[in-house]
Parts: structure tokens; sequence; C-alpha cells
């Protein structure tokens, strides 16, 4: 390649030459040539970059000719278009006033907003829609007067008719609707509530928020599945959000000083202590609280470095609470943990607990906090008094004698009592009217046949069930049955000789297949009868309605809480019972059966009747048999003949 400056590096070169000389140059010729060579490629360089820059310039200028070119026709066509506007003919007002009203209901007008009096600003983003009822509007304002989303509401008479609400005490009207407690609760939780994708309050939540909020003590009776875990975290969350977190204690050398909690919720079993604690968990974060869960089963020592990280909701069961809340005396070890703040206590499956022998431990741990006080004084209230008194909140499933007298002396003389869906008298055992039950009479060696027989005709392909069997043994003796005869069922056990780790990994993974829909049964014991909440159960089978060492009215208060795991969250379930010749209990199953207007086969309604007829036989010496024998002594009559029972078992 030549170009026009190569002659000029020519001339260079020959004045060099003659410059330094002829011997010079002869002298170190392939010097010479390295410099000629240099030369040429940055006249070369240079010529390239002169052109590449030359192209680059006329692309530039090609894209602005065609860029002015688009302007110019878009300007063009818009004067054309106005032309035409002002030929085309005016419309006739009787057509502007159609299409005004037809935008008009199309998009309505909007309240104006501050800053844009004119109401010309941008329009609201669209907000969720309320729950509509027949009744009139009612509007609610907050504090400083604005009005909050208007909504339909049936007044609490009503609403406490309809959902069997029976309230005694000074008792604040419910929340009916989600708009109705947003003010309580704050934007922040209100928000973290919408995206739940709720469409209502439960009637419990409606009735105990108010309650709650007010500082109150609550004595709460209602089901199990009916929603009381928000009933009593959400309020507590709420007056949180007003004052703050607790903080992370402060270290003192090596030590910090104990966390103090303002929430504590005391519950019976491990599963429940966790299931509360993932529901805290969903709001917790919005208002900046942390929640820790205690129980026993696993080490003390990551539970005991979470406490010293801070607590604001402390969960866990009563053991575990007391063993960390000592401390370790003989180490010298103060307590992570401390109730000396803890101004809002929940005892969650109250009844459980005391059945379980925690009266002891639930009294020990109520000493640690402080006193009951006033309405004003408690952790639910707000003011300046608020914060400085314990308020309790006993929420039971069932309602006997001992469970009224826990509850009369645990909370304060002028505590509301709330009792939902339990009897026109309210202190009822009662079934899911949303639960369709079925009793199968028969003898314990048909149970695995007809159970085997049963999922094999009436559990969907992704339908899940819980089989609740008395005995540990007897729970792996049907994880074992259904796995082997039943291929294709993904089957489980859980009960008390299982690891914590394994009971909660086969929960987990039982639980997402609940929510996939996917095929799923689940073998327990009654751990899991209390506080198993996963919504999306179809069905529940009661293989052992009762236990040679249990009471009769023990296994129908049990029967009401197994059953009651389906149906749950506005949901339908199915429920099959066995029930054979050894079970006690069959005059309390009737009477619940036919309160609920479900079923009752002819040979149950023997058996009870027998069981009804048979009570207080031979107490005086005087029996004179139908069943029970010729008794004579001074104790029970024995039987001679031959039991009824063998007629009525198909």
């Amino acid at each position: 390649m030549s170009f026009p400056g190569m002659a000029k590096v020519d001339e260079a070169i020959a004045v060099t030459q003659k410059k330094k000389g002829k011997k010079a140059a002869q002298a170190d010729p392939k010097k010479a040539r390295s410099a000629v060579k240099k030369a040429r490629a940055a006249l070369e360089q240079e010529e390239l970059d002169k052109e590449e820059n030359s192209s680059s310039t006329r692309k530039v200028a090609k894209k602005v000719l065609r860029v002015q070119e688009t302007t110019a026709e878009r300007l063009q066509r818009r004067r054309l278009e106005e032309e035409q506007e002002e030929l085309a003919p005016a419309p006739k007002e009787k057509t502007v006033k159609k299409l005004g009203k037809r935008a008009a209901r199309a998009s309505p007008p909007k309240a104006p907003v501050e800053g844009d009096p004119a109401g010309e600003g941008k329009p609201e983003k669209r907000k969720a829609s309320t729950v509509k009822s027949s009744s009139p509007t009612k509007q609610r304002k907050v504090a400083d007067g604005t009005p909050v989303a208007a909504t339909n509401e049936l007044g609490a008479a009503a609403f406490r008719q309809l959902h069997e609400i029976v309230v005694k005490g000074l008792c604040p009207e419910p929340f009916e609707t989600f708009a109705a407690a947003r003010p309580s609760f704050g934007a922040k939780l209100a928000k973290a509530l919408d995206a739940q994708g709720y469409a209502a309050p439960t009637p419990i939540q409606a009735q105990a928020w108010p309650i709650a909020l007010t500082g109150q003590d609550m004595v709460a009776v209602a089901k199990t599945g009916s929603g009381k875990t928000l009933g009593f975290l959400l309020p507590a969350l709420a007056r949180i959000a007003e004052r703050g977190p607790a903080g992370q204690p402060l270290k003192r050398g090596y030590y910090s000083d104990p966390a103090t909690p303002s929430v504590l919720v005391v519950a019976p079993t491990r599963e429940l202590a966790l299931q509360i604690a993932g529901e805290a968990e969903k709001f917790a974060h919005v208002v900046g609280a942390r929640v820790v869960t205690l129980y026993g089963g696993t080490p003390r020592g990551p539970q005991i470095a979470e406490c010293r990280r801070g607590v604001d909701v402390l969960i866990g069961t009563p053991g575990r609470l007391n063993d960390l809340l000592t401390g370790d005396t003989k180490r010298g070890l103060s307590a992570p943990v401390s109730l000396e703040k803890m101004t809002y206590l929940v005892l969650d499956e109250a009844d459980q607990m005391l059945d379980m022998g925690f009266e002891p431990d639930i009294r020990k741990l109520v000493e640690r906090c402080p006193a009951t006080g006033e309405p004003e004084e408690a952790g639910g209230a707000t003011g300046s008094r608020a914060n400085t008194k314990r308020q309790t909140l006993f929420f039971t499933a069932t309602w006997p004698k001992k469970v009224q007298a826990a509850a009369a002396s645990l909370t304060s003389n002028a505590a509301v009592q709330v009792r939902i869906a339990q009897g026109a008298g309210g202190d009822k055992l009662t079934l899911n009217k949303a639960v369709k039950h079925q009793v199968v009479m028969c003898e314990w060696r048909d149970k695995t046949h007809k159970l085997k027989k049963y999922l094999e005709e009436n559990l969907g392909k992704n339908e899940s069930a819980v089989v609740f069997s008395a005995t540990k043994g007897g729970c792996d003796y049907l994880e074992r049955m259904i796995q082997d005869e039943m291929t294709g069922i993904w089957c489980r056990a859980i009960h008390g000789d299982k690891d914590q780790w394994q009971r909660e990994e086969m929960l987990t993974k039982f639980r997402e297949r609940v929510a996939a829909g996917k095929q799923a049964v689940l073998v327990a014991t009654d751990v899991a009868a209390r506080g198993l909440d996963i919504p999306g159960i179809a069905v529940v089978v009661v293989y052992d309605f009762s236990s040679p060492i249990q009471p009769g009215d023990q296994a129908v208060e049990n029967f009401v809480h197994r059953t009651g795991r389906t149906g749950r969250a506005g949901k339908t379930g199915r429920a099959l019972t066995f029930f054979t010749s050894e079970d006690k209990g069959s005059a309390g199953l009737v009477k619940l059966l036919d309160a609920a207007e479900q079923p009752v086969p002819q040979s149950l309604r023997e058996a009870a009747a027998s069981d009804r007829g048979s009570k207080g036989s031979g107490r005086k010496g005087k029996g004179k048999g139908k069943g029970k024998g010729k008794g004579k002594g001074k104790g029970k009559g024995k039987s001679k003949g031959k039991s009824s029972f063998g007629s009525m078992w198909n």
C-alpha cells in the first residue's frame, strides 16, 4: 500500500543519511530499516483513522436527517387532524350528556386530595373490595376524624347471633370486617393482613381483637381451627408497633442481661408452639419484633443464644420456659430471659395443659410476671398508664368445671367471657358443622381392612388424610401397612417416641404435600390432635375412639379435637370413626352427632342406651341383671349372661 506521504519519508531518510554520513548508515543497516518500517506503519494508521472518522460522521448525518424527516411528518399529520376537527360538525347536546353519564358510571369521581384541590392528580390505586351485607352502611373514623373506607356491617347483636357468640361481662362491639380493625392495627399490620388474602375475620378474631386492644382479661371458649392464633397475636404486635421493639440486651463482660419480652404465649406441645411461632413470623417482621420459641426435646444452647439477641414475643411449652427462666445455679449462670416486663400473657389450649398436668408449671410462670391490674394498665391497652400490669388471655376448646376454676384463678374478676358455637348455654362440646361424619361399627380385628378399603375408595389423588391411633405402636403398624399394601400413597407416622427433628421434618413434608395438592396420609397419636393447623386436610380417620385407660368423657372430648383437624378455614371435610365393643363414650358420641345433625348408626344408639342404663348398676349390691348379672354383694355385680354387643356390630 502506498500513500501520498511516502515521498516525504524517503526524503527524510535521505537527509538523515547525508547528515550522519554513509559510513554510519552502512555500519548499522538493520536499525535504519527498522526506523523506516515504524515510520511507514504510523502513517498508514493515521490514514485509516481519517477514513473511519469520516464514515462515522456520514452515518450520524444520515440519522439526523431521518429524525428530522420523521418529526416533520408528525407535525404535518397533527396539523391535518386539527384541521379536520375544526371542519367536523359539533356533537349534539344530548349526545354529550349521554357520554358524560357513561363516563361517570365507568369511573366515579374521586375525592380531592391534599395538594390537588381540583382532584385532577393521578388516579388512586385500586383497593380491595370490602365484605358486603344487607345491613346499612356504617362510616368509621380514626382518632383524628379521618374517615375510613365505608363497610357494610350487621351490628353487634346480629353478628353475635349469626355466629353463635355468647359474651359475659363488659364486652366491646366486634370488629366485623378488616376495615373496622385497620385503625387499631395500624397501616403496616393491616397491609400484612391484607397480603394473607383473608376475606373477613373469623368470629373469635372479630370479638377477641377489641377486647385485647382495650386491655381487658379474656376467657375464650372456641373450637379448634377457629383462627384464635391471630386473635391474640395481632393485638400484641400492634402495641409493639406503637412502643417499639425491646432491642438487644446489654452486654456485661462475657454475659449479657436477660431478655425482657412483653408478650408470652404458653402452649401445651412443641408442635403447637412451633405453629404459633410460624404465624407470628408472618407479621412480626413488619413491626420489627423478634419472636423466639422455647420447647423441650432439643439442646438448650441455641435457644439461649436466641434469647440473648433480644425477645419481644416469647412462645414456649411450660417445662422449657421454667427451665430457662431459672438459669443454671450450679454453674452460676443467670437466666437468659426474664418475665419482669411481661404484660401480655396468653394461655393457648389451656384445657389440654391442665389435662397434661401442667397447672403447677403455669402458676410458676404467672408468679414471675407482673400482677394483674386495671385494663388501662395492661399490655394490650394504650395510653400513659398502659404496659405496666399483666393482661391474661385464656383460650380453651372445652369448658368443664376444672377449666372454669383455673380460668377464674388466673384472670381478673372483670374478665370478659366469650364462648363461640358452644350451644345455647355456651358451655357444651360441639362438632364442626363443616365436617361430614361417618361412624362404622366393627370389631377391632376388622378395622385395618376397613381402613384400607376406605382410603382406596374415598381418598382422592389430590387429597390428604390424618389417621389417629391411641398408641405409638399402633401408629408404626398403620404406617407400615399403608406403605406396604397401598402402593403410591405417601405415609408417615409421628408420636412421642420420634425425635423432635423427625417430627418436624415429617410435618413439614406433609404440609408441603397438602399445599401442593398431593396425596398424603399422616398417622399420629393425640400429640397432633391439638394445634395441627394445616388447611386443606380432606379426611380425618379416628382409628381408635378410646383406650382402655381412658374415661369415656375424655374420649368424646378428644374425638372433637381430632375431627377438628379437617373442615378448617372455611373449607369442608370428612371424618370416619371406627367404634368397637371395647370403646367407651357411646352416649356422648351420639349426643354430639345428633346436635350436629349427622347420621347415627342404629347399633350405636343401642350401645349408647345400654351404656346409659348400665351406669350405677350394682352400686348398692341390689342389681337384678338385665345385662349386668345377678349382683348381691356390696360391690359390682358380675355378669353371667351373654353380652348384648354381639348382635349390633357388623
